[in-house]
This record gives C-alpha cells, sequence and structure tokens, in this order.
C-alpha cells in the first residue's frame, strides 16, 4: 500500500516516520523543504503537492495548521485518481469536517476524521491517541496505519466531524486547565511557596491534572518553558473550541477566559514560545517572575 503524508511538522512528521518504520510505502508533502528532507533521508519519497500524491497514493493523510490548508488540500486529493481514502488529522473542528466532505461527493474517495491526542514525544514512540470517524470500512481498511502512530484507536462515530468534536472538546477542557493551574501555582508563587512542593501535594490531591504532572510542571520547577506545542497552536484550539461550544449554543465561560489569557500571551511574545510559557505570562499579569 502507498500512503501519502501532507503536512510533516511537529506532529506529522513523527507519524510520518513511524509509517515508515512499520513498512509502508511512504510518500510525504510539505512547504518546508528541510522536513521534507528529513523524511526522504528516513526512507520516503517525496511527493510534488497534494494532487500528484492523490495520483499515487491509496490513502492520502494530511496534518495541518490551518482551516484554509484543510480546505485546499482536500478539494486537491478529492481529483486524485488513485486515492480511495482520505484521512484528515489536523484539528480543525466538526465544522470544518463537514464542510471538507462535499469535495468528494461523486467520487470513489472516502474521508475520515483521525485527530490525535498526545505531546510530540507520544506521536515520535508512536503511543498516540487516535480518535476516528467516518465510514467503519474505511476505518478498517487504515487501521494499521492507525495502529502504527498510536496506542489508543478509537473508532467513535460514522457521523462527520464527531472525531474532530472529542478532540475539540479534549483540547478544550486541556486548556482550560493549563490556565487555571497557571493561575493556582502563581497564587502559591507569590504567596511565597515551594513550587516542587505545591505540584507533589497536587498530584495526590483534589487538583491533579495533565498540567500538574505533565510539562507545565516540570517549565515551573526548572523555568525553562520549552515544552508543549506552539503556543499559537493552543490558542487557535481553544478558540476552535469557544466557536463550537458557542454555535451549538453550550456555555464557554472557562473557555473565554482561557482564551483571553492565550490571547494575551500570543500578543506578548508568546508566538514564539511553547505551550507551557503559558503559566509564565499568567504569572508576569501578578508580578511574579518563573524563568530561570
Amino acid at each position: 500500500m502507498i500512503v501519502g503524508y501532507i503536512g510533516i511538522g511537529d506532529m506529522g512528521g513523527p507519524m510520518a516516520q513511524n509509517l515508515l518504520k512499520a513498512g509502508f510505502d511512504v510518500v510525504v508533502h510539505d512547504l518546508q523543504q528541510d522536513k521534507v528532507d528529513a523524511l526522504v533521508a528516513a526512507g520516503a519519497r517525496a511527493g510534488a503537492g497534494p494532487a500528484e500524491i492523490a495520483d499515487e497514493a491509496e490513502i492520502v493523510m494530511a496534518c495541518l495548521n490551518t482551516v484554509e490548508a484543510s480546505h485546499a488540500v482536500a478539494k486537491a486529493v478529492a481529483g486524485g485518481s488513485a486515492v480511495r481514502i482520505f484521512i484528515d488529522q489536523s484539528t480543525t473542528g466538526p465544522t470544518t469536517a463537514k464542510e471538507l466532505r462535499p469535495y468528494f461527493n461523486d467520487t470513489n474517495i472516502q474521508m475520515l476524521d483521525a485527530p490525535v491526542s498526545g505531546m510530540i514525544a507520544k506521536a515520535v514512540d508512536g503511543t498516540l491517541t487516535v480518535i476516528t470517524s467516518g465510514p467503519k470500512d474505511a476505518f478498517e481498511t487504515a487501521r494499521p496505519l492507525f495502529d502504527a502512530i498510536g496506542e489508543n484507536v478509537f473508532h467513535i462515530s460514522e457521523m462527520p466531524g464527531a472525531g474532530q468534536m472529542m478532540k475539540v472538546l479534549n483540547n478544550y477542557i486541556n486548556n482550560v486547565q493549563a490556565v487555571g493551574t497557571s493561575e493556582g501555582i502563581t497564587m502559591g508563587l507569590k504567596f511565597g511557596l515551594d513550587a516542587q512542593t505545591m505540584f507533589d501535594i497536587l498530584n495526590v490531591s483534589t487538583g491533579r491534572n495533565s498540567q500538574t504532572e505533565g510539562k507545565l510542571a516540570e517549565a515551573v520547577i526548572t523555568g525553562v518553558f520549552s515544552g508543549g506545542a506552539n503556543m499559537k497552536i493552543s490558542q487557535k484550539d481553544i478558540r476552535l473550541g469557544v466557536e463550537e461550544g458557542e454555535r451549538m449554543g453550550a456555555q464557554t465561560n472557562a473557555g473565554r477566559a482561557a482564551q483571553d489569557a492565550y490571547d494575551n500571551a500570543v500578543a506578548n511574545g508568546g508566538d514564539k514560545e511553547r505551550s507551557t510559557a503559558i503559566l509564565k505570562h499568567v504569572a508576569a499579569k501578578a508580578g511574579v517572575t518563573v524563568e530561570k
């Protein structure tokens, strides 16, 4: 089976690498030539673009950063002569997922939403969570690819956008946790509590969460905020969650507060930082310095 992979950045690159390790014939494309060169050196082949890849690969996967890119790639892939399954692994939200489906009307191409959850380290070691929705037979065909990139693989519905909705709400909760944890830790630091002691207690108490146990805690203790996704990706993710919630008439008060925090961070240099730096920006608003 020839597999095409479009968008080989922080997450897509390691996923494509794991497909290679699993023995798939992988053809890749990205606007960043160094990313392409690195995967070609690992055994992939370079594709001229999405349309050309869709003329060669039976399954085309994409992991892209913007809604605009997702539309452009899906439209190009829909005209392919070889492709039979298109898998969108981007985090674009259920509304966009539904908007992409018409490109594949009147074609022999099935579409799956298959966003993933997990940091870059999980993408590298192939232990991501893969959240899939779309035709069940297409999922079964693509299952070996999902098993190559993740250890937790779910098909949750045939409903278009269901996988995206699950990913969006997961990210919504995670980013609200990140801001709430940052605010709480800032209070403790300003009072004079020791960072390590706070996390030791939180992680055996009801305040424990993925942030107190993860890269954010490590960043506070070391003063080095290099972990997590690009801050602009987190900003995009919380915005998507707020927009989708409000579109459905759901309450998004916590999400709007988190979005304000990410907007402030990005406006003050966070666009060049990783997501763990959200605590640094929240602390700065309180006059607390947490960098090493």
